[in-house]
């Protein structure tokens, strides 16, 4: 670690190497709404298998998990002193929860005076329940009851990776995703239903995930030597996830970060490592309290960790090393270089020459890459252009062996899928099986984002979108680098038309998040002139080609996904809403054009669901 390499000044100061910290955003929805529902402990039944997942939940299981939902969680008996029903005796296991379900109004019983208890619960049935949790009562339920309620359902998006007909009976990872989302619904009153049990919601008003997760969480503990033992209770039977997605115990790699959890048997890992030069211990050796890399600042987790960066530890400016982030993005441990050797492939966004000092003091020019890696992670390297020629767009590969780096041209093989379409599950891209830890990132004209497997589900695309991808050892996909796949990474508003200002330019008027702009152009070849919502694609800062949107008529809002009819349009991430008057568009938001009585709303999509396009804009006019 003593070993130093050549201080950066200037504009670029040494070696810009940085990881972006885990967030929440790299929790898949399923393993999310897995670990919240175990969290609080919703499927936590007298009796039945609730760890399999593909199990049938029971209609008497199932109203013992309304009460865990609710406010009487923990108040209700398993006895009863009564008998409801014909085949549900006061000595049935169930019996205290069947009578609190069903005189709550949760549930009901048969014409026949059963309540079939060991039946598996039907979907129509599960979500009445829930939206009695809701606040709704059959007062709200107009003209065909089960048609009602099932289209409520979906407006509330509580269907959320629920693919199951009305009369299908539920397995436990349909009632999981069923419970999670109506704690992220509104009840009746508007308000987000998590919050009337005394849960935290996050800046997004949803349930907090990560104050659910670390409550009583232990560690961390470094993956090297026998682990394992530092747990206390069998990893084997442990549920595991790794990087926010379920895993097996052979998935956890040496110096990943580890934190478990005795209640829930559960344990987290996370592969959250930035390896690169140090350019700064701040505020200095004496008391020091985070590191940056690459300009990115670190905190440290600990004053033992703390303590490797101090006067009295080894680590100092100028070395290269690992570190190694926990959950909450802070450094728990760090690594020499001749510790943990790194090979990383990355995609070049740009290229440059900026001064560097040698040990005497003398300056020199260096030729320099910025390039990101399939994490999303950006990097800025010194190579030698007069051995390597690297340009804008290529790929690059960087091995550190030892403290130096060597730099090449790196060509991808040819991709060799079946086909090119994510399967529904998010599991495959054709016949490769997509790795439980895979990082994916779209990219386009120099901005990219990090996007998981679920975004993708279902998509096809076009084998030239890969830029790049790597096969573990398992022949598992373990990273992707897309190019534009998703349409997120465009800007969407409103074409306002040409105006004709001379005879050499025409002027290009648009809207874009609610702001007028326009651009002078001599050609409009690559210009949508459909009046109206259009996508605008973005480079250096100016609109170069833009096309239609899509639309279609809404006839029920919901959080995240409009209807038209019976089919559901998902919203996307940074969709706008505009209201049509006296001939121009003002920027609003949903919930003030969600009366469908008042006003006629159109949603317009970018590409069709199946191939991962979103509603884009919204725009509502007054009836």
């Amino acid at each position: 670690m003593r070993k130093k390499i050549a201080y950066l000044l200037c504009i670029a100061l040494l070696v810009a190497m940085g990881l972006t910290p885990m967030t929440e955003t790299k929790i898949s929805a399923a393993s999310r709404a897995s670990e919240v529902i175990q969290a609080i402990s919703v499927m936590e039944t007298d009796k039945g298998d609730t760890a399999t997942g593909t199990n049938t939940v029971t209609r008497s299981m199932f109203s013992q998990m309304l009460i865990n939902l609710s406010t009487l969680k923990n108040n209700v008996s398993s006895e009863s002193n009564i008998t409801l029903f014909k085949d549900v005796k006061k000595t049935y296991w169930a019996a205290g929860y069947i009578q609190t379900a069903v005189t709550q109004g949760w549930m009901t019983g048969y014409l026949d005076g059963t309540f079939k208890p060991t039946q598996g619960v039907k979907l129509q049935e599960a979500v009445y329940g829930v939206l009695k949790l809701l606040g709704y009562s059959d007062s709200d339920f107009t003209g065909s009851k089960i048609s009602a309620i099932m289209k409520l359902y979906e407006s509330k998006d509580l269907d959320s990776n629920i693919s199951k007909a009305k009369t299908d009976k539920l397995t436990v990872n349909d009632c999981i995703n069923l419970f999670y989302n109506t704690l992220n619904a509104t009840n009746k009153a508007g308000t987000v239903y998590a919050s009337t049990l005394g849960y935290t919601l996050d800046s997004n008003g949803g349930i907090n995930y990560l104050s659910l997760i670390n409550t009583g969480v232990k560690g961390p503990i470094i993956a090297t030597g026998d682990w394992a033992s530092q747990i206390p209770f069998s990893v084997s039977t442990a549920s595991i996830y790794k990087d926010g997605t379920t895993c097996s115990y052979s998935d956890i790699g040496t110096y990943d970060v580890i934190y478990y959890s005795t209640s829930f048997k559960t344990i987290w890992v996370y592969d959250d490592k930035v390896t690169g030069t140090i350019s700064s211990i701040n505020p200095n050796y004496t008391s020091p309290s985070s590191v940056t890399i690459g300009g990115t600042e670190y905190s440290f987790a600990d004053t033992d960790v703390a303590l490797k960066f101090s006067a009295m530890g080894e680590v100092k400016a100028g070395d290269v090393v690992t570190i190694l982030l926990g959950k909450d993005g802070t450094v728990v441990d760090v690594l020499a270089i001749d510790e943990y050797n790194v090979t990383m492939v990355g995609y070049v966004l740009s290229t440059g020459t900026h001064l560097v000092e040698d040990v005497s003091g003398d300056y020199s020019t260096s030729d320099y890459i910025t390039f990101v890696d399939a994490s999303g992670n950006e990097y800025t390297q010194d190579y030698d252009s007069d051995s390597v020629y690297l340009a804008e767009g290529s790929l690059v590969q960087v091995k550190f062996v030892n403290g130096s780096a060597g730099i090449s041209s790196y060509i991808m093989s040819t991709p060799t899928f079946s086909s090119y379409t994510f399967t529904s599950d998010a599991l495959y891209l054709g016949n490769k099986k997509l790795a439980s830890d895979i990082k994916i990132l779209d990219l386009k004209n120099g901005s990219y984002k990090s996007v998981t497997p679920e975004r993708l589900a279902g998509s096809s695309i076009d084998s030239s979108s890969i830029l790049y991808y790597e096969l573990d050892g398992s022949g598992q996909i373990s990273e992707l680098i897309l190019k534009g796949v998703t349409g997120d990474l465009d800007s969407y508003g409103i074409y306002k038309g040409l105006d004709y200002t001379n005879s050499d330019s025409v002027t290009y008027k648009y809207i874009i998040n609610g702001k007028s702009d326009s651009i002078a152009t001599d050609s409009v070849s690559s210009l949508n002139l459909t009046e109206g919502p259009s996508g605008f694609v973005i480079y250096d800062g100016s609109v170069t080609s833009s096309y239609a949107l899509t639309g279609v008529a809404v006839s029920s809002i919901g959080t995240s996904t409009v209807l038209s009819n019976t089919t559901k349009y998902t919203l996307g991430e940074n969709y706008s809403v505009y209201i049509y008057v006296g001939g121009e568009y003002v920027l609003t938001t949903l919930d003030r054009i969600g009366n469908l009585t008042k006003y006629t709303v159109r949603a317009y999509f970018d590409k069709t669901m199946a191939t991962g396009g979103r509603v884009r804009v919204i725009v509502a006019t007054s009836k």
